[in-house]
């Protein structure tokens, strides 16, 4: 088959769109955010004039512990999808948790919600898992390495994958949660992997890969190609696995919970599509379209993993979905100031449905 006809390949196609609809990404960041430009340089750039944001390390009002009798004899697994900065929100679900009294039966999550959600699993609290993330240095988990994207420039682009390298987050965390293992987590816990090897998506866990260092799960938990590097997990290479299944039910679903509270911190509402009606008419249709084809499969692939959940589900939004939409994501990420109102929704957004539930009815 002539290079022509493989690049005409409707599978080729997606990745032209893709970098299509980066690219537009990027110029409607410029266009519309001002910060987005000084984000961009501090991160990818950094000078010695640079000064970190000085955060507070206790985002949260004072403890309000609230009994809530409807959680009594019922088990609750917490999903949280993946969502740059905006999976900060799920220390604030876990601080509602506390409040109320109730420890989750299985967590799952997917890409960037694994840096707040694994140490929950790890039987940390949310005062200590937001004073971790609040003052570190953007240096302890953005660890970029031009150089070896020039030496490999030099070698036809061979052996690089990702500006960010990863090694910086592996050792913060590790300060953090020590040598802890998946199998040792004192809540079950799961998170999608992508083995670019075998080009599958594999579940990684307390259960599946009980041997995993946590840090190391965290690690590949944000490993997208191209941005930081994917890491080695015996024969084969991963990634994020939130790329393709960002909203992972079904690891949950094997302790059989009664309830399921999703967390959705990426995705429009409830799932839905973005709606482009009138894309032909616009100027630079293709563009238009091109951001459909991008998040197609990704929100085909949530509605199914809700589905599965059936009515036990309650999926919470409590960060629009503009607020991580195109240059946003990355900057969401690097620049943590909204961090801690992100904390804060998740918490009031849990609050809410945990006061909302109906008591069990009694038997008979």
């Amino acid at each position: 088959m002539s290079g022509l006809m493989r690049l005409l390949d409707p599978n080729n196609l997606r990745p032209v769109f893709d970098a299509l609809a980066v690219g537009r990404d990027g110029w409607r960041g410029v266009r519309e955010d001002r910060d987005f430009l000084g984000v961009l340089r501090r991160t990818l750039l950094p000078l010695p004039t640079d000064r970190e944001p000085e955060l507070d390390p206790d985002p949260f009002p004072p403890f309000e512990p609230g009994p809530y009798p409807a959680l009594r004899g019922r088990k609750v697994a917490v999903v949280v999808s993946g969502g740059s900065g905006a999976t900060s929100a799920a220390v604030g679900v876990q601080r509602a948790f506390e409040e109320a009294g109730v420890e989750p039966a299985a967590l799952s999550a997917a890409s960037g919600a694994v840096l707040f959600t694994l140490p929950w699993a790890c039987g940390l609290d949310s005062a200590t898992i937001a004073r971790f993330w609040l003052g570190l240095r953007r240096e302890d988990y953005v660890d970029l390495d031009w150089g070896a994207l020039l030496r490999s420039a030099r070698r036809g682009m061979g052996g690089w994958a990702g500006l960010v390298r990863g090694d910086a987050l592996e050792r913060s965390l590790r300060l953090l949660v020590g040598d802890r293992r998946l199998g040792e987590t004192r809540i079950p816990f799961s998170m999608p992997a992508w083995n670019i090897d075998r080009n599958r998506v594999e579940i990684l866990g307390t259960l599946t890969t009980p041997d995993l260092p946590v840090a190391v799960a965290v690690r590949t938990a944000i490993a997208i190609p191209i941005f930081v590097e994917p890491v080695q997990i015996g024969p084969h290479v991963y990634g994020d696995g939130g790329i393709i299944d960002i909203f992972p039910v079904r690891p949950v679903l094997e302790v059989r919970p009664d309830l399921v509270l999703g967390l959705n911190c990426y995705l429009p509402e409830g799932f839905e599509g973005e709606d482009v009606t009138g894309w032909r008419q616009r100027s630079f249709a293709i563009l238009r379209a091109s951001g459909q084809l991008r998040w197609s499969g990704m929100v085909a692939l949530a509605r199914e993993q809700a589905l599965l959940a059936g009515d036990r589900l309650t999926l919470l939004h409590p960060v629009p979905y503009e607020a991580v939409r195109g240059g946003k994501f990355y900057e969401t990420f690097v620049d943590r100031r909204r961090w801690p109102g992100f904390m804060n929704a998740g918490r009031e957004a849990t609050r809410e449905y945990l006061s909302g539930l109906a008591p069990l009815r009694a038997a008979g």
